[in-house]
Protein backbone atom coordinates (compact mmCIF):
# COMPACT_ATOMS: atom_id res chain seq x y z
CA UNK A 1 0.00 0.00 0.00
CA UNK A 2 1.12 3.56 -0.70
CA UNK A 3 -0.73 6.31 0.62
CA UNK A 4 1.37 8.72 -0.74
CA UNK A 5 0.62 8.02 -4.40
CA UNK A 6 -0.58 10.75 -6.97
CA UNK A 7 -4.34 12.10 -6.96
CA UNK A 8 -6.09 10.25 -9.35
CA UNK A 9 -9.39 12.02 -11.06
CA UNK A 10 -12.76 11.19 -9.39
CA UNK A 11 -13.42 8.34 -11.69
CA UNK A 12 -10.14 6.69 -10.99
CA UNK A 13 -11.11 7.14 -7.06
CA UNK A 14 -11.31 3.59 -5.98
CA UNK A 15 -13.84 2.59 -2.90
CA UNK A 16 -13.64 0.82 0.00
CA UNK A 17 -16.39 -1.54 -1.02
CA UNK A 18 -13.73 -2.81 -4.19
CA UNK A 19 -12.12 -5.88 -2.71
CA UNK A 20 -11.66 -7.79 -5.86
CA UNK A 21 -12.92 -11.34 -5.97
CA UNK A 22 -11.75 -14.48 -8.06
CA UNK A 23 -12.99 -17.84 -7.94
CA UNK A 24 -11.75 -20.13 -5.69
CA UNK A 25 -10.41 -22.56 -7.85
CA UNK A 26 -8.09 -19.94 -9.18
CA UNK A 27 -6.96 -19.10 -6.03
CA UNK A 28 -6.21 -22.30 -4.82
CA UNK A 29 -3.91 -22.46 -8.13
CA UNK A 30 -2.54 -18.98 -7.50
CA UNK A 31 -2.89 -18.29 -3.62
CA UNK A 32 0.91 -18.63 -3.86
CA UNK A 33 1.16 -15.17 -5.76
CA UNK A 34 2.54 -12.25 -3.95
CA UNK A 35 0.40 -9.54 -2.11
CA UNK A 36 -0.25 -6.49 -4.93
CA UNK A 37 1.28 -3.85 -2.15
CA UNK A 38 3.61 -3.74 1.05
CA UNK A 39 3.83 -0.72 3.48
CA UNK A 40 6.14 -0.74 6.02
CA UNK A 41 5.44 2.66 8.28
CA UNK A 42 8.21 2.12 10.51
CA UNK A 43 11.10 0.88 8.36
CA UNK A 44 13.75 -0.23 11.29
CA UNK A 45 12.16 -2.20 13.73
CA UNK A 46 14.53 -1.70 16.72
CA UNK A 47 13.63 -4.99 18.59
CA UNK A 48 10.27 -3.64 18.53
CA UNK A 49 7.00 -5.89 18.20
CA UNK A 50 5.90 -6.34 14.49
CA UNK A 51 1.73 -6.19 13.55
CA UNK A 52 1.08 -7.31 10.27
CA UNK A 53 -2.63 -5.62 8.74
CA UNK A 54 -4.63 -7.03 5.56
CA UNK A 55 -6.58 -4.67 3.89
CA UNK A 56 -7.89 -3.43 0.77
CA UNK A 57 -5.35 -1.33 -1.11
CA UNK A 58 -7.44 1.67 -1.43
CA UNK A 59 -8.04 2.25 2.26
CA UNK A 60 -7.91 6.01 3.66
CA UNK A 61 -6.60 6.75 -0.04
CA UNK A 62 -8.72 9.21 -0.90
CA UNK A 63 -9.62 12.42 0.67
CA UNK A 64 -7.66 15.82 0.59
CA UNK A 65 -4.52 14.21 2.64
CA UNK A 66 -3.82 10.51 1.56
CA UNK A 67 -0.45 10.08 3.71
CA UNK A 68 -1.40 12.46 6.25
CA UNK A 69 -4.75 9.75 6.96
CA UNK A 70 -2.68 6.51 6.54
CA UNK A 71 -0.26 8.04 9.09
CA UNK A 72 -2.75 8.87 11.64
CA UNK A 73 -4.78 5.39 11.22
CA UNK A 74 -1.51 3.97 11.38
CA UNK A 75 1.82 5.77 12.62
CA UNK A 76 -0.56 7.24 15.96
CA UNK A 77 -0.84 3.80 17.50
CA UNK A 78 2.98 2.62 16.51
CA UNK A 79 3.98 5.49 18.68
CA UNK A 80 1.20 4.92 21.62
CA UNK A 81 2.19 1.25 21.80
CA UNK A 82 6.14 0.92 20.50
CA UNK A 83 5.42 -1.31 17.49
CA UNK A 84 6.25 -1.54 13.83
CA UNK A 85 2.63 -1.42 11.66
CA UNK A 86 3.24 -3.88 8.47
CA UNK A 87 0.09 -3.55 5.94
CA UNK A 88 -0.22 -5.56 3.23
CA UNK A 89 -3.14 -5.20 0.41
CA UNK A 90 -3.53 -9.10 -0.78
CA UNK A 91 -3.48 -9.51 -4.06
CA UNK A 92 -6.40 -12.37 -4.74
CA UNK A 93 -8.59 -10.66 -2.34
CA UNK A 94 -9.10 -10.98 1.74
CA UNK A 95 -11.19 -13.34 2.24
CA UNK A 96 -9.61 -16.11 -0.49
CA UNK A 97 -6.31 -15.30 1.16
CA UNK A 98 -7.17 -15.98 5.06
CA UNK A 99 -8.86 -19.30 3.77
CA UNK A 100 -5.62 -20.18 1.61
CA UNK A 101 -3.60 -19.43 4.08
CA UNK A 102 -5.42 -21.10 7.16
CA UNK A 103 -2.94 -23.61 8.29
CA UNK A 104 -0.17 -20.77 7.98
CA UNK A 105 -1.70 -17.59 8.84
CA UNK A 106 0.62 -14.31 7.71
CA UNK A 107 -1.57 -11.53 9.43
CA UNK A 108 -2.67 -10.71 12.78
CA UNK A 109 -5.85 -8.25 11.88
CA UNK A 110 -8.16 -7.92 8.82
CA UNK A 111 -9.34 -4.96 7.94
CA UNK A 112 -12.48 -5.15 5.62
CA UNK A 113 -14.45 -8.07 5.37
CA UNK A 114 -17.90 -7.21 5.13
CA UNK A 115 -21.45 -8.21 5.67
CA UNK A 116 -21.15 -10.48 2.71
CA UNK A 117 -17.94 -12.37 3.04
CA UNK A 118 -17.23 -11.64 6.68
CA UNK A 119 -19.91 -14.65 7.88
CA UNK A 120 -18.01 -16.87 5.39
CA UNK A 121 -14.89 -16.01 6.84
CA UNK A 122 -16.13 -16.66 10.79
CA UNK A 123 -17.66 -19.72 9.59
CA UNK A 124 -14.51 -21.01 8.19
CA UNK A 125 -12.73 -20.62 11.45
CA UNK A 126 -10.37 -18.01 9.82
CA UNK A 127 -10.89 -15.25 12.99
CA UNK A 128 -10.62 -14.86 16.67
CA UNK A 129 -13.36 -14.18 18.96
CA UNK A 130 -13.73 -10.93 20.30
CA UNK A 131 -16.04 -7.81 21.22
CA UNK A 132 -14.50 -4.78 22.09
CA UNK A 133 -14.97 -3.17 25.49
CA UNK A 134 -16.19 0.00 23.29
CA UNK A 135 -18.26 -2.16 20.68
CA UNK A 136 -21.04 0.05 22.79
CA UNK A 137 -20.52 3.17 20.59
CA UNK A 138 -21.41 1.04 17.46
CA UNK A 139 -24.43 1.29 15.80
CA UNK A 140 -26.46 -1.75 17.22
CA UNK A 141 -27.98 -2.12 13.94
CA UNK A 142 -24.80 -3.20 12.20
CA UNK A 143 -23.42 -5.67 14.16
CA UNK A 144 -27.13 -7.49 14.74
CA UNK A 145 -27.08 -7.43 10.72
CA UNK A 146 -23.30 -9.57 10.66
CA UNK A 147 -25.52 -12.45 12.91
CA UNK A 148 -22.97 -14.74 14.86
CA UNK A 149 -19.89 -13.18 12.82
CA UNK A 150 -20.63 -10.14 14.97
CA UNK A 151 -18.25 -12.01 17.35
CA UNK A 152 -15.71 -12.64 15.52
CA UNK A 153 -15.82 -9.00 13.25
CA UNK A 154 -16.58 -5.56 14.77
CA UNK A 155 -17.94 -2.84 12.47
CA UNK A 156 -15.94 0.49 11.20
CA UNK A 157 -17.96 1.80 8.44
CA UNK A 158 -20.90 1.40 6.42
CA UNK A 159 -23.04 3.02 3.21
CA UNK A 160 -25.77 2.21 1.02
CA UNK A 161 -25.54 1.20 -2.57
CA UNK A 162 -26.64 3.54 -5.03
CA UNK A 163 -27.83 4.14 -8.58
CA UNK A 164 -25.64 7.20 -9.90
CA UNK A 165 -27.30 9.28 -12.75
CA UNK A 166 -26.46 12.15 -14.99
CA UNK A 167 -29.40 14.94 -14.18
CA UNK A 168 -29.49 16.66 -17.71
CA UNK A 169 -30.49 12.47 -18.84
CA UNK A 170 -32.44 11.40 -16.21
CA UNK A 171 -33.84 14.38 -14.27
CA UNK A 172 -34.31 17.17 -16.27
CA UNK A 173 -35.10 20.58 -14.45
CA UNK A 174 -38.32 20.72 -12.44
CA UNK A 175 -38.42 17.00 -12.30
CA UNK A 176 -37.11 13.68 -10.13
CA UNK A 177 -35.94 10.18 -10.53
CA UNK A 178 -36.78 7.76 -8.23
CA UNK A 179 -36.80 4.55 -10.49
CA UNK A 180 -38.18 1.22 -9.58
CA UNK A 181 -35.72 -1.60 -10.64
CA UNK A 182 -38.69 -2.43 -13.02
CA UNK A 183 -38.00 1.19 -14.21
CA UNK A 184 -34.30 0.08 -14.93
CA UNK A 185 -34.90 -2.57 -17.58
CA UNK A 186 -36.91 -0.20 -19.88
CA UNK A 187 -34.58 0.06 -23.25
CA UNK A 188 -33.29 3.83 -22.54
CA UNK A 189 -32.38 3.20 -18.91
CA UNK A 190 -30.89 -0.11 -19.32
CA UNK A 191 -29.23 0.79 -22.02
CA UNK A 192 -27.78 3.11 -20.42
CA UNK A 193 -27.11 1.34 -17.47
CA UNK A 194 -23.30 0.32 -16.32
CA UNK A 195 -22.68 -2.52 -14.00
CA UNK A 196 -20.04 -4.23 -12.05
CA UNK A 197 -19.45 -8.34 -12.33
CA UNK A 198 -20.84 -9.70 -9.23
CA UNK A 199 -18.09 -12.43 -9.37
CA UNK A 200 -15.19 -10.06 -9.26
CA UNK A 201 -15.98 -7.00 -7.57
CA UNK A 202 -18.15 -6.77 -4.57
CA UNK A 203 -20.20 -3.74 -5.37
CA UNK A 204 -21.43 -6.29 -7.95
CA UNK A 205 -21.94 -8.69 -5.48
CA UNK A 206 -23.86 -5.87 -3.09
CA UNK A 207 -26.26 -4.82 -6.19
CA UNK A 208 -26.85 -8.32 -6.74
CA UNK A 209 -28.02 -9.02 -3.19
CA UNK A 210 -29.81 -6.06 -3.63
CA UNK A 211 -31.85 -7.09 -6.81
CA UNK A 212 -32.35 -10.45 -5.24
CA UNK A 213 -34.12 -9.23 -2.04
CA UNK A 214 -36.43 -6.64 -3.61
CA UNK A 215 -37.27 -9.25 -6.10
CA UNK A 216 -38.09 -12.12 -4.07
CA UNK A 217 -39.34 -9.90 -0.93
CA UNK A 218 -41.05 -6.50 -2.14
CA UNK A 219 -42.18 -7.71 -5.71
CA UNK A 220 -42.44 -11.60 -4.58
CA UNK A 221 -40.85 -12.70 -7.92
CA UNK A 222 -38.07 -14.79 -9.43
CA UNK A 223 -35.07 -12.75 -9.26
CA UNK A 224 -34.22 -14.15 -12.64
CA UNK A 225 -36.73 -12.38 -14.23
CA UNK A 226 -35.02 -8.79 -13.77
CA UNK A 227 -31.60 -9.93 -15.33
CA UNK A 228 -33.27 -11.43 -18.12
CA UNK A 229 -35.13 -8.05 -19.05
CA UNK A 230 -32.18 -5.96 -19.18
CA UNK A 231 -30.07 -9.09 -20.70
CA UNK A 232 -29.97 -7.78 -24.62
CA UNK A 233 -28.88 -3.80 -23.21
CA UNK A 234 -26.11 -4.54 -20.47
CA UNK A 235 -24.56 -7.57 -21.57
CA UNK A 236 -21.50 -5.58 -23.04
CA UNK A 237 -21.93 -3.16 -19.91
CA UNK A 238 -20.62 -5.43 -16.84
CA UNK A 239 -16.90 -4.93 -15.95
CA UNK A 240 -14.86 -6.57 -13.67
CA UNK A 241 -14.82 -3.62 -11.37
CA UNK A 242 -16.58 -0.48 -9.64
CA UNK A 243 -13.68 2.08 -10.71
CA UNK A 244 -14.01 0.91 -14.52
CA UNK A 245 -17.27 1.01 -14.55
CA UNK A 246 -16.91 4.48 -13.39
CA UNK A 247 -14.73 5.54 -15.46
CA UNK A 248 -17.21 4.71 -18.17
CA UNK A 249 -20.07 6.29 -16.66
CA UNK A 250 -17.86 9.32 -16.35
CA UNK A 251 -16.38 9.54 -19.84
CA UNK A 252 -18.55 7.38 -22.20
CA UNK A 253 -21.39 8.43 -24.72
CA UNK A 254 -24.57 7.13 -23.78
CA UNK A 255 -23.97 5.70 -20.37
CA UNK A 256 -26.01 7.86 -18.08
CA UNK A 257 -26.58 5.28 -15.00
CA UNK A 258 -24.34 3.64 -12.65
CA UNK A 259 -24.02 1.27 -9.86
CA UNK A 260 -22.14 3.20 -7.31
CA UNK A 261 -23.08 4.57 -3.78
CA UNK A 262 -25.11 6.74 -2.13
CA UNK A 263 -22.52 9.12 -0.69
CA UNK A 264 -20.65 10.15 -4.08
CA UNK A 265 -22.36 13.42 -4.01
CA UNK A 266 -20.53 14.04 -0.67
CA UNK A 267 -17.62 13.39 -2.31
CA UNK A 268 -18.63 15.41 -5.53
CA UNK A 269 -18.79 18.71 -3.35
CA UNK A 270 -16.22 18.14 -1.09
CA UNK A 271 -13.95 18.57 -4.19
CA UNK A 272 -15.61 20.96 -6.29
CA UNK A 273 -16.74 18.46 -9.13
CA UNK A 274 -20.00 19.61 -9.33
CA UNK A 275 -23.66 18.41 -9.29
CA UNK A 276 -23.98 17.19 -12.62
CA UNK A 277 -24.58 13.83 -11.71
CA UNK A 278 -26.49 12.28 -8.22
CA UNK A 279 -27.60 8.77 -6.33
CA UNK A 280 -30.88 7.56 -5.73
CA UNK A 281 -32.25 4.23 -4.12
CA UNK A 282 -34.82 2.34 -6.07
CA UNK A 283 -38.35 2.46 -5.23
CA UNK A 284 -41.83 0.46 -5.08
CA UNK A 285 -44.99 2.47 -4.67
CA UNK A 286 -43.47 5.50 -3.22
CA UNK A 287 -40.91 3.59 -0.63
CA UNK A 288 -37.51 3.92 -1.34
CA UNK A 289 -35.74 0.26 -0.77
CA UNK A 290 -31.27 0.18 -0.83
CA UNK A 291 -28.58 -2.43 0.24
CA UNK A 292 -26.34 -1.37 2.90
CA UNK A 293 -22.91 -2.44 2.99
CA UNK A 294 -20.87 -3.04 5.76
CA UNK A 295 -17.25 -3.00 6.41
CA UNK A 296 -15.45 -4.56 9.54
CA UNK A 297 -12.18 -5.21 11.48
CA UNK A 298 -11.27 -8.79 12.91
CA UNK A 299 -8.49 -10.80 14.51
CA UNK A 300 -7.02 -13.72 12.35
CA UNK A 301 -7.21 -16.66 14.05
CA UNK A 302 -3.24 -17.89 14.22
CA UNK A 303 -2.21 -14.43 15.41
CA UNK A 304 0.93 -14.94 17.62
CA UNK A 305 0.18 -10.92 19.41
CA UNK A 306 -3.13 -11.47 20.71
CA UNK A 307 -3.21 -9.01 23.09
CA UNK A 308 -1.72 -6.30 21.08
CA UNK A 309 -4.48 -6.95 18.39
CA UNK A 310 -7.20 -6.58 20.81
CA UNK A 311 -5.56 -3.52 21.34
CA UNK A 312 -5.75 -2.29 17.87
CA UNK A 313 -9.20 -3.17 17.15
CA UNK A 314 -9.90 -1.21 20.18
CA UNK A 315 -8.07 1.53 19.29
CA UNK A 316 -9.31 1.58 15.52
CA UNK A 317 -13.14 1.92 17.00
CA UNK A 318 -12.07 5.10 18.69
CA UNK A 319 -12.23 8.60 17.96
CA UNK A 320 -8.81 9.03 16.32
CA UNK A 321 -9.71 6.39 13.09
CA UNK A 322 -13.08 6.93 13.35
CA UNK A 323 -12.99 10.80 12.34
CA UNK A 324 -10.70 9.46 9.54
CA UNK A 325 -13.61 7.92 7.92
CA UNK A 326 -16.20 10.06 6.65
CA UNK A 327 -13.53 11.32 4.24
CA UNK A 328 -11.30 9.76 3.47
CA UNK A 329 -13.45 6.36 3.21
CA UNK A 330 -16.64 8.21 1.77
CA UNK A 331 -18.51 5.94 4.19
CA UNK A 332 -20.78 6.48 7.38
CA UNK A 333 -18.11 5.88 10.74
CA UNK A 334 -19.47 2.81 12.94
CA UNK A 335 -19.20 4.84 16.20
CA UNK A 336 -22.05 6.55 16.70
CA UNK A 337 -20.49 8.97 18.81
CA UNK A 338 -18.42 10.72 15.04
CA UNK A 339 -19.71 13.91 14.04
CA UNK A 340 -20.81 13.98 10.46
CA UNK A 341 -18.50 16.32 8.40
CA UNK A 342 -20.41 19.56 6.32
CA UNK A 343 -20.08 17.89 2.90
CA UNK A 344 -22.28 14.82 4.28
CA UNK A 345 -25.58 17.17 4.02
CA UNK A 346 -24.85 16.39 0.42
CA UNK A 347 -24.95 12.68 0.58
CA UNK A 348 -28.51 11.03 -0.37
CA UNK A 349 -30.36 11.07 3.07
CA UNK A 350 -30.39 7.59 4.18
CA UNK A 351 -32.94 8.10 6.91
CA UNK A 352 -36.32 7.10 4.93
CA UNK A 353 -34.81 3.87 2.86
CA UNK A 354 -35.58 0.46 3.80
CA UNK A 355 -32.55 -1.54 3.86
CA UNK A 356 -33.22 -4.87 2.36
CA UNK A 357 -30.34 -6.59 4.31
CA UNK A 358 -33.57 -7.33 6.66
CA UNK A 359 -34.90 -9.87 4.35
CA UNK A 360 -31.28 -11.36 3.26
CA UNK A 361 -29.65 -11.66 6.93
CA UNK A 362 -26.40 -13.19 7.13
CA UNK A 363 -26.95 -16.74 7.44
CA UNK A 364 -29.46 -16.39 4.45
CA UNK A 365 -26.92 -15.02 2.25
CA UNK A 366 -24.01 -17.39 3.54
CA UNK A 367 -26.54 -20.12 2.65
CA UNK A 368 -27.23 -18.97 -0.69
CA UNK A 369 -24.62 -16.66 -2.46
CA UNK A 370 -22.32 -19.42 -3.87
CA UNK A 371 -25.66 -20.68 -6.20
CA UNK A 372 -26.44 -17.19 -6.81
CA UNK A 373 -23.63 -16.13 -8.23
CA UNK A 374 -23.55 -19.41 -9.98
CA UNK A 375 -26.69 -18.92 -11.55
CA UNK A 376 -26.12 -15.44 -12.32
CA UNK A 377 -22.53 -16.47 -14.74
CA UNK A 378 -24.51 -18.75 -16.11
CA UNK A 379 -27.13 -16.38 -17.45
CA UNK A 380 -24.14 -13.83 -18.13
CA UNK A 381 -20.97 -16.57 -19.48
CA UNK A 382 -18.38 -13.81 -19.99
CA UNK A 383 -19.61 -11.15 -19.18
CA UNK A 384 -17.43 -8.28 -17.32
CA UNK A 385 -14.33 -10.65 -17.11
Amino acid sequence: MDPARDKRSAWKRLRPFEKRLVAVAVALVLIAASFSAYYALSLKGGGKRTLVVYTYSSFMAYGANKTAAFNTVFGTFEKEYNVNIIVRTPSLGLLLTLQAQSQNPQADIVIGLTNMDGMLAAQSGLLVKYTPPGSHYINATLKNEMGSASAYLTPYEYAYLGIDYNKSVFQPPGSTFTPTFQDLTNSTAASNLLLENPITDSTGEGFLLWEIAYYQHVLNENWTTWWKAVMPYVSSYIYPSWDQAFAQFETGPGTNLVSSYLTDPAYNEYFGYGNGSGSTPVYNSGTAYGWRTIYCIGIVNGSKNISLDKEFVNYFLGPTVQNEVPQNEWMYPANETIALPASFGYAVNQSNIVPLNDFLNASTIAENLQSWKLEWQLMFPGAGT
